[in-house]
């Protein structure tokens, strides 16, 4: 398994170096590989403690990351101890040297001989200082501690599946539950690939809080709507199977083709464009769309419960500068909206800098616009789950990883409705 064990460090290395997201090529060993990195970084604050037990001094950065790569693998995983520690050493030999190799060797012995006094600490902790540091700008100690513990729980969160139609027959058929609407959420589903369903194009992989984006727009047939920075895709299924005419703008070409593999898969049919949301919008002189969806750039603070890699490299820094490129992208959007259509504005963060304010401040600079809040009867179309809790005092949607934890909770979503005002006279 060394190689699946370089892999991994390769893999976490790379995100942390390039703030990248996580993902995981489908080999024989992609299991093992995706297992041993997630179960690493939802552990990482608690293994960070631990180690603090057996290390005077910070080691070097892959030095640490080999350090919890291999002790996450002696508490939480199957391995024989001695295997797992003797792999982790002569990979240390291969990627640094003989002597980062030794010590080690000597801290995951120490964790291997006090495995059960420190398996009792795990299940503690589950956000680093520095996330905190970024959550205690807008929520109390309270509520940080009430997020924390709910991922905690929940561990590897299901798979949520928005279906076509009939999501208490698909519920049944996978072995999941109905939420609300049509999404169903399935426990420990494994190759979402491998499932009945998926080859005739009967469902696509979203999470519930990131399908109220289109639910909230209400009736959409006929519509002719604009999905800004659309790939991978999800809304803009969602859109098409609401029977609405969609254009998908995104300016990565890889994601793009993502989503048109996707949308094949679905056998749904829509107007793909790579390009620049500013540069688009700047320059839009075509027909005027009747609804635009802004699932904005963000720093994506809001998906640690699937992308626990977030919780070692997001900063304030990140914040300040999505923040900056959402309030220019909002600047050009009344180019492409009529007047009286409809705008969805939303985030997968957590930062209000990038949510409530963000709009307040548009619409305090954009008289032309106003906010339309959201009731619960806004977002539920069948289910009886209560949603009411998802929708703020302001009436925009704003979801959290404590939220409906009956059903594995939620990501962290902030949504708006707004309205382009029409001119009279």
């Amino acid at each position: 398994m060394t190689n699946s064990r370089q892999t991994a460090l390769e893999i976490l290395t790379s995100s942390i170096k390039d703030k990248t997201l996580i993902k995981v090529s489908e080999n024989a060993d992609s299991a093992f590989i995706n297992m041993l990195l997630m179960t690493t970084l939802r552990r990482w604050a608690d293994i960070t403690s631990i180690l603090s037990e057996f290390i005077k001094k910070k080691p070097s950065p892959q030095t640490e990351t080999i350090l919890h790569l291999g002790a996450t693998e002696i508490l939480e995983m199957s391995a024989p101890d001695y295997a797992v520690i003797n792999e982790w050493v002569a990979l240390t030999k291969l990627k640094i040297d003989k002597y980062a190799s030794g010590f080690i060797n000597a801290v995951l012995r120490k964790i291997a001989q006090n495995k059960p006094r420190l398996q009792k600490q795990l299940g503690k902790h589950y956000f680093t200082p520095n996330y905190i540091s970024i959550l205690k700008q807008d929520y109390s100690v309270g509520e940080i501690a009430q997020m924390e513990q709910a991922a905690v729980n929940a561990g590897e969160p299901p798979l949520a599946l928005s279906v076509k139609e009939k999501p208490e027959f698909w519920a049944e058929k996978l072995g999941g539950k109905h939420l609300a609407n049509n999404t169903i959420v399935i426990p420990k589903a494994g190759d979402p690939q491998k499932l009945e369903g998926y080859q005739e194009g009967a469902w696509w992989v979203q999470d519930f809080a990131a399908t109220l984006a289109v639910t909230a727009l209400g009736n959409i047939t006929g519509q002719h709507i604009l999905d800004l920075c659309a790939a991978p895709g999800g809304k803009t299924a969602q859109l098409i199977n609401g029977k609405a005419t969609v254009t998908a703008l995104d300016i990565s070409k890889d994601r793009l083709n993502r989503l048109q593999e996707n949308m094949q898969r679905l056998k749904f049919n829509t107007h793909i464009i790579c390009a620049d949301a500013v540069d688009y919008l700047q320059n839009y002189q075509g027909k005027k769309f009747d609804s635009i969806i802004l699932d904005a750039p963000c720093s994506a603070t809001g998906i640690f419960r699937r992308h626990p890699e977030i919780l070692l490299y997001k900063t304030r820094e990140d914040i300040k500068k999505q923040a900056a490129l959402q309030k220019q992208i909002l600047s050009q959007i009344s180019n492409a909206l009529k007047e009286g259509g409809l705008l969805i504005y939303c985030v997968c963060s957590l930062s209000k800098a990038e949510g409530l304010a963000q709009i307040r401040n548009f619409l305090k600079h954009n008289s032309e616009f106003k906010l339309i809040p959201l009731t619960e009867e806004d977002i539920k179309t069948s289910g009886t789950t209560n949603l009411h809790p998802l929708i703020n005092k302001e009436g925009c949607i704003a979801t959290r990883a404590d939220m409906l934890q009956n059903f594995g909770g939620l990501d962290s979503f902030f949504i708006a409705k707004l309205q382009k005002v029409e001119k009279h006279g």
